[in-house]
């Protein structure tokens, strides 16, 4: 690494929110650099989520969260149009099945009218002719039809993807330690592979910005991990589902909730399990979890039944001491900007989160100057895959900037990663969650490596050493 060149911009950490920021601040005549502890983008919260753009009407009066996700919830259709990923709005529904829950909804329904959010109390009726499999007893529910479904992997590689192409720097597997600060700034950050010097840093470390942001002085916010446990299962007609489902909420949570994802298959989850600040890399599952998660989704979609499992999964979300959204910028020191404590609804909130922190990146240098040429890689439905080896000319120049030797391909949603000879096949076989990342895709992935001359102990699961192959004696 060289640690001559100075950066306008670096932004720490490559989740939906640092991605999205870096991708958008590409757009400008600005050099940006993207650092990342984990050898692939969407490694932390963004890919243990329900991949839900939430309507933005039931957050709490005042708060950041609430004005940026309604905010958020509407920019989507801007991502999804500049970078061809899909973006389904099928729409919510809250259920209430008692009078209180009722009462509930109608609070719901005004914090919607306030902000503008399209919202309306249907009739158990109804109800139950949007969808036949919900449970008979409910007696209403609140529908918001500007509730939307992404596959936040896919999205997050296509906004690394196009921030590369214009220019973002990634600097993958490096963690980052420390700060060096003198006259009022930070100078240079101390990574795990050396430094990198900026005239600007931006600290998106999802459930770690708490210590990154400490590392600046700045040291009164607590972050602790909120772990949530999924099941994903292939659609079935016993519990199909048109809209995303929801119970009545309560104040620690949305609930756990019934979703049709954006590739066709069904999601139900997550619970809610506050962790200890060690434990932020727990992604462990349990029958305790994963039992709640049937059973209270059984009280929705009464005909849910395990027996077509894809996957089970956990996510853990960074819950922050101020329960709301961290985006700040500081006069000590005044080159930092914290994007931080992004717990729920963090993934609709994202785009408007980058919208606000450029402002706060043009209050430090003035007005910023777009690009005349930028330029983007829009995902095809069909596979590129093909293109990218067959065409390897044509699949580089579209990442000209991810010449890390250590860096191997971008994740895909089933966590598969192999080295980075083979990150052009990967880059384009973007399938999204669901049965194509079971066990036929890694088969048939794994069959290609290895015809293609990898050892088996170079096909990585997820992380570094994390093998996906073993061989048996």
């Amino acid at each position: 690494m060289s640690e001559n060149k100075v950066f306008d911009v670096a932004v720490i950490v490559g989740g939906i929110v640092g991605t999205g920021i870096a991708y958008e601040l590409s757009k400008y005549k600005l050099s940006v650099a993207l650092i990342e502890k984990s050898v692939q983008v969407t490694q932390g919260a963004t890919k243990g989520n329900s991949g839900i753009i939430h309507a933005g009407y039931d957050d709490p009066e005042g708060s950041l969260r609430g004005e940026l996700a309604a905010k958020g919830n509407k920019r989507y259709d801007d991502w999804s149009r500049e970078l061809g990923v899909g973006l389904k709005r099928p729409g919510s529904l809250v259920l209430a099945f008692d009078e209180s829950g009722i009462e509930y909804l109608n609070k719901l329904k005004k914090l919607g009218d306030e902000r503008g959010v399209p919202v309306e109390i249907i009739s158990k009726e109804e109800v139950i002719a949007a969808e036949p499999n919900i449970n008979s007893e409910v007696i209403g529910a609140l529908r918001a039809p500007t509730a939307g479904i992404i596959c936040p992997m896919r999205f997050v590689n296509f906004l690394f993807k196009n921030g590369v192409k214009n220019g973002v720097t990634p600097f993958m597997d490096h963690e980052v330690t420390g700060f060096e600060l003198s006259d009022d700034k930070i100078q240079k950050i101390i990574t795990s592979q050396g430094n990198i010097s900026a005239k600007i840093v931006i600290n998106a470390a999802g459930a770690f910005g708490d210590t990154v942001s400490s590392f600046a002085g700045i040291d009164k916010y607590e972050i602790h991990p909120r772990k949530g446990e999924y099941i994903l299962l292939e659609p079935h007609p016993d519990y199909n589902v048109n809209h995303v489902i929801f119970p009545t909420p309560t104040k620690e949570s949305k609930g756990i909730l019934v979703v049709p994802t954006e590739t066709g298959d069904i999601l139900i989850g997550p619970t809610s399990e506050n962790l200890h600040k060690n434990s932020s890399d727990d992604l462990t599952t349990s029958n305790l979890g994963l039992q709640e998660v049937f059973n209270k989704t059984r009280q929705l979609v009464p005909g849910l039944h395990t027996g077509l499992t894809v996957k089970t999964y956990a996510g853990n979300r960074a819950q922050p001491n101020t329960n709301d959204f961290i985006i700040e910028k500081y006069n000590t020191p005044d080159n930092f900007i914290n994007a931080i404590g992004i717990r729920s609804p963090g993934l609709t909130a994202a785009p408007a989160i980058a919208d606000m922190v450029i402002e706060m990146v043009e209050e430090i240098t003035g007005a910023l100057e777009l690009k005349e040429n930028f330029e983007t890689i829009k995902f095809e439905s069909i596979d590129q895959s093909k293109k990218a080896l067959s065409n390897i000319e044509w699949a580089d120049s579209l990442t000209p900037n991810l010449d890390s030797p250590s860096m191997p391909l971008m994740e895909k949603a089933w966590d598969f990663g192999v080295k980075k000879e083979l990150y052009n096949y990967f880059c384009f076989s973007d399938r999204g969650l669901g049965v194509d990342l079971g066990a036929t895709f890694q088969n048939e992935m794994i069959k290609i490596l290895l015809e293609r001359g990898l050892n088996y102990n170079e096909i990585l699961f997820r992380l570094k050493d994390s093998q996906q192959v073993t061989v048996k004696e």
